[in-house]
Parts: structure tokens; C-alpha cells; sequence
């Protein structure tokens, strides 16, 4: 398997719900964090967050675990929903002075992404959105969204970045409804916007409780040459429970990997997982188990005819068994 993973170190500390505000497990010190993902086989990058996990206090001890350890910084993302001041909104927030806040927040990321050679900053419109009916202009609120977007880019091109900025869909939660709160929805202002280094994160869990098919969107985006990263967890459609991916349904993984092969997909397989009552290093562990058996069972697959039965698009049933019979044989 040669797909390249990387997993956000949001997860390998103590998490928390809202039922549960202490969380089940122990705090991890960021530095303690990256090295357990050093010492993971077939993990080779991570994800992190401006200001909460990175800044320019810890940045050199970091910038030196990350050599020690082989590893790569492979997507910086600006924190733009855990401060009171985002509460109704980041960059597309009706305050200015939030918007300002918000930019200049994925700027930090840019500029600290830089340092590191990042290739991936996500933005993720967490608070953008509303809890009840006609609480938010949505018409205003995607004109104030786009032209914070284009003031990031300006401010990518200006300084020759060559990070590529993904937004990343999620229908809800935080809020009740998130603006872009699925993957067409995200793609039409990705189009929009019309910058090359602007894409889509495309969450398999968010896709999931969006009720999309996956392997269409995946197929949508890369089609549109916009899918710039992944996230791979999974969940049973209900909530975003970023359980490890292939958990929860294997055959919906082995789809997604089938079309990122079909497509020529090079970039990274990003890691959202949230422990919250397990080990995190096992979480990786069987994510990246999960990932190789998927791998093989598409290797398969087309090695026995998938590729013509997809052509052909007829015959259910045979591609079924097909499916069933490579994960057999790959296992």
C-alpha cells in the first residue's frame, strides 16, 4: 500500500462531549502527541490546529520532533470556532471585526504552514450557519463568506504559498445547520471562487450524516479536479462519530478507495478519529488495517474484471459478489 496517511492529533488527547465536559481519558501534551504518531507504523503525517496545538512558543520543538521522527506536517488549519467571538460565525460572521479575526487567523496558518512546507490548510465553517428557521440571511452570509475567502487567497498568492486551501463540508454540528452543508454545495463555491488553490476536504463521516452517496461525491469532486485532501473515519449515518474508517460499513471504504485509485488520487488519507472511550494509538492502528484491506480488496477486484462490470453498469449482483469474494481472498 503505498496511500500516504496522516492523522489529526486533535484526537490522541482526552476528549470531551457535552455530556461528559471532563472527558473519560488523560490530557496529552501536543509534543507527546506527535511522537505516539512518530512511533505508529504506516502514519507519516499530521494534522494540527493554529493557535490551540501549534504557535510560535512550541513551533522549533515541534519542527524537531517532526525530523526526529520522519514525520510530515501535512494540513495546518486555522481555529476559527472555539473563542466566544465565533460563536455566530467566523468568516462569514455579520461583524467585520469577527470576519478581520477570522482572516487573519488562516493567514497565521498560512504563514506558520509555510515554515513547515504544508501542502493542506482546511477551513471548516464550524459556526457559519444557523439554529433556527430564518435566524441568518444565507444570501448574505455566502457573499460575506466568499470575499473572506478571496482575501485569504489574495494574501496566499501575494506571498507565493503553494499550500492549497480546502473548505471542508459538514451538514450540522456545531450549529444546528452549517452553511455548505454538503459536498455539491461546497464544490458550486469552490467553482465560484475559481482559484487554483482553492479545493474541497471531503469527510467521509460529514458526507455520511449528509446522507450522500460517497463514492458519487468522491467521484463529483475528483471529476472537478478539486479534491485537494480526505478525512477518513466512519459512523452508522446518524452522527459524525469518527469511529476508525471500514468499522461501521467495509464495503462503503472499499468504494471510496476504488474511485481515489480509478481517479489517480496522490494526495494524503487523512485521520479524524475521535477515541473518546478507546485508545487513540489503536484507532490508528486498525484505521490503517482497514485502509491496507481495502487497498488490496480494490487490487483484486480490478485484477477480476471490476473495471469492465463498472463500464457496463448492469449487473448488480455480479459486482456484489466480486466485492465479497476479493475481501476473502485480500483478508
Amino acid at each position: 500500500m503505498n496511500n500516504k496517511i496522516c492523522m489529526g492529533i486533535w484526537g490522541m488527547t482526552n476528549l470531551r462531549d457535552r455530556f461528559n465536559v471532563n472527558g473519560f481519558g488523560e490530557e496529552v501534551a501536543v509534543l507527546d502527541r506527535i511522537k505516539a504518531i512518530g512511533q505508529t507504523e504506516d502514519v507519516d503525517g499530521i494534522e494540527l490546529h493554529v493557535p490551540t496545538e501549534i504557535d510560535e512558543k512550541n513551533a522549533g520543538e515541534i519542527e524537531k520532533i517532526l525530523s526526529d521522527y520522519n514525520l510530515q506536517m501535512v494540513q495546518l488549519c486555522g481555529h476559527t470556532w472555539t473563542e466566544k467571538r465565533y460563536k455566530f460565525g467566523a468568516l462569514g460572521d455579520t461583524d467585520p471585526k469577527v470576519r478581520a479575526a477570522a482572516v487573519d487567523r488562516v493567514k497565521w496558518a498560512l504563514d506558520m504552514g509555510a515554515r513547515f512546507n504544508v501542502p493542506i490548510s482546511v477551513l471548516w465553517p464550524a459556526t457559519d450557519g444557523n439554529d433556527f428557521p430564518l435566524q441568518t440571511d444565507y444570501v448574505g452570509l455566502y457573499d460575506r463568506y466568499v470575499d473572506s475567502v478571496h482575501q485569504v487567497l489574495e494574501y496566499l498568492h501575494e506571498n507565493k504559498y503553494a499550500t492549497k486551501v480546502c473548505v471542508e463540508p459538514k451538514p450540522f454540528e456545531p450549529r444546528s445547520w452549517i452553511m455548505m452543508g454538503t459536498t455539491a454545495a461546497a464544490l458550486s463555491v469552490v467553482q465560484e471562487v475559481n482559484d487554483p488553490n482553492f479545493g474541497i476536504n471531503i469527510d467521509i463521516g460529514h458526507s455520511l450524516i449528509a446522507k450522500e452517496n460517497v463514492e458519487d461525491m468522491f467521484s463529483l469532486v475528483l471529476r472537478a479536479k478539486k479534491l485537494f485532501h480526505t478525512h477518513f473515519d466512519d459512523n452508522d449515518q446518524q452522527a459524525d462519530c469518527d469511529i476508525p474508517p471500514g468499522c461501521a460499513n467495509f464495503i462503503r471504504l472499499v468504494s471510496v478507495v476504488y474511485v481515489l485509485d480509478q481517479m489517480g488520487y496522490d494526495g494524503w488519507y487523512g485521520l479524524d478519529l475521535f477515541p473518546y472511550r478507546d485508545d487513540a494509538i489503536d484507532f490508528m492502528k486498525l484505521s490503517v488495517e482497514n485502509l491496507r484491506l481495502a487497498q488490496s480488496v480494490v487490487d483484486l477486484m480490478n485484477e477480476n474484471g471490476a473495471r469492465e462490470l463498472r463500464a457496463q453498469g448492469t449487473d448488480g449482483p455480479a459486482m456484489s459478489r466480486l466485492i465479497r469474494d476479493c475481501i476473502r481472498q485480500a483478508e
